[in-house]
């Protein structure tokens, strides 16, 4: 009699599988909201997978372009290296006596085509940096060019990885679940890829802003001036945020002032007076565009061709001048905020700051845009101490554009002469600055308000 009742249940599930409409009502068959991967957990998988497999990629794509490796070229005629073979030659130079041909385009070409007889003959790289990189280079010159160049790479990768253990310390972002998906990925990113294959220098920038920012959070201001000064290898490169830095921590110019006084007098080691004249000319030809061997404008990130379209207005200085007065904006405003409040905007100020310099720089090639990983981990960190945190398709749509936006941006601009993603970092600076003016503004003390004359208080 017993046996009954358990019949019919088996008859009725039996009877709810078979019709459509009443599936939903067994609780086996029904997919349960908890069991559903949540988006951000999908986000994070797929970082992890995506990461690896791009960095495999480009290292294969990178070994196979110079196919049948007979020599140190590839398929179309540039070295191994390719920006490593300008550092390589100065550094040949200094070591060989002729440190005052250091600027000479002539006998640079000349040597960088006798180390390389098979180079494509319009591959051109003169020497653009401070006299005291090529001293500092000339211990690897003194070696066979692939293993001069595998240990710069070593190098390089070393400085990427110290940016990513100072980083992982002070931002809560880095040390949670978030930690090991956007190291991945940070692995995978093209402009890493570009900036290693390339033999550009710009690992040691993001290590020198990692450092800096890092020692600024805890108010190590001189020892971060030191650290910032050591940029100095590319003058440019960090110029905005440390002008918007020092004029909110004044400190950090007792480290900044020696360090930089050390290196000017290291500037003089390779030829003296004269190399650093040759250099300060030089310099002065980037902000007035006016170099020997020009760099495209569609080859840098920033406003510069856009400003460029504009007519009489110089582009480069131009640039330059509206980066500077916005930092120094950014520096006032910051200063001005009380103890607390001032560290409570530190992450948005640092990413402020961080896209002024790119957008706003003279000179913003690919792969200084390496950079751009500091500012997008301080604004997610700013995100965390507000408790606000976008939706998982910004996160997406964020990622992806700083992922591939910039090779495609420089595709683009390749055929039309400017960079549609200057205008997309243009308009994420000014959301920054938006967020940075509220937060300040809603930081400062409210004004009291006098009350009328003759009121009567009992």
């Amino acid at each position: 009699m017993e046996a009954q009742p358990l019949v019919r249940h088996k008859l009725s599930l039996q009877e709810s599988r078979d019709k459509p409409a009443l599936r939903g009502k067994d609780p086996r068959i029904e997919t349960t909201p908890e069991k559903r991967e949540h988006p951000v957990e999908n986000l994070r998988s797929r970082l992890t997978f995506v990461g690896p497999a791009l960095a495999v990629a480009f290292l294969i794509g990178w070994a196979t372009w110079f196919a049948p490796w007979d020599d140190l070229l590839d398929r179309r005629g540039t070295p191994l290296g390719a920006d490593f073979s300008m550092f390589y030659v100065a550094g040949r130079v200094v070591l060989e006596g002729h440190a005052d041909h250091l600027y000479d385009q002539a006998f640079h070409q000349q040597r960088l085509h006798s180390l390389f007889p098979g180079i494509d003959p319009q591959f051109c790289l003169p020497y653009r940096y401070p006299p005291f990189v090529a001293w500092l280079m000339a211990p690897l010159s003194a070696l066979p060019y692939h293993v001069s160049f595998l240990i710069f790479l070593a190098l390089s990768l070393a400085a990427a990885g110290v940016a990513c253990a100072v980083l992982t310390r002070q931002f809560a972002t880095l040390q949670g679940t978030w930690q090991r998906p956007l190291l991945l990925g940070f692995l995978g990113w093209p402009v890493l890829w570009e900036t290693l294959m390339g033999g550009q220098a710009s690992t040691l920038g993001l290590a020198i802003l990692s450092v800096a920012v890092v020692l600024l959070a805890r108010g190590r201001y001189a020892w971060a001036g030191a650290v910032f000064a050591l940029a100095a290898y590319k003058p440019n490169l960090l110029a905005l945020v440390v002008l918007g830095c020092v004029i909110r921590h004044p400190r950090m110019l007792r480290g900044l002032v020696p360090t930089l006084a050390l290196l000017l007098l290291a500037a003089f080691l390779p030829a003296g007076w004269a190399g650093v004249r040759d250099y300060v000319e030089i310099s002065t030809r980037l902000a007035a565009g006016s170099w020997d061997v020009e760099t495209p404008l569609w080859k840098l990130h920033g406003l510069s061709a856009w400003f460029a379209l504009v007519p009489q207005l110089p582009a480069r200085s131009g640039t330059l001048v509206v980066g500077m007065i916005a930092s120094v904006a950014v520096g006032l405003l910051w200063r001005r905020l009380p103890g607390a409040a001032g560290r409570a905007v530190f992450p948005l100020a640092i990413a402020l700051l961080i896209s002024i310099n790119a957008v706003l720089n003279p000179y913003t090639p690919i792969y200084d845009l390496l950079l751009l990983a500091v500012g997008g981990l301080a604004t997610a960190e700013w995100f965390r101490t507000e408790a606000r945190a976008p939706s998982p398709a910004a996160i997406q749509l964020g990622l992806a554009v700083l992922c591939f936006g910039p090779h495609c941006s420089q595709a683009v601009a390749q055929r039309t002469g400017v960079q549609p993603l200057a205008l997309l970092l243009a308009a994420c600076c000014g959301w920054l600055a938006m967020q940075f003016i509220r937060a300040a503004v809603t930081s400062f003390p409210p004004v009291p308000v006098p009350e009328p004359a003759g009121s009567l208080h009992r």
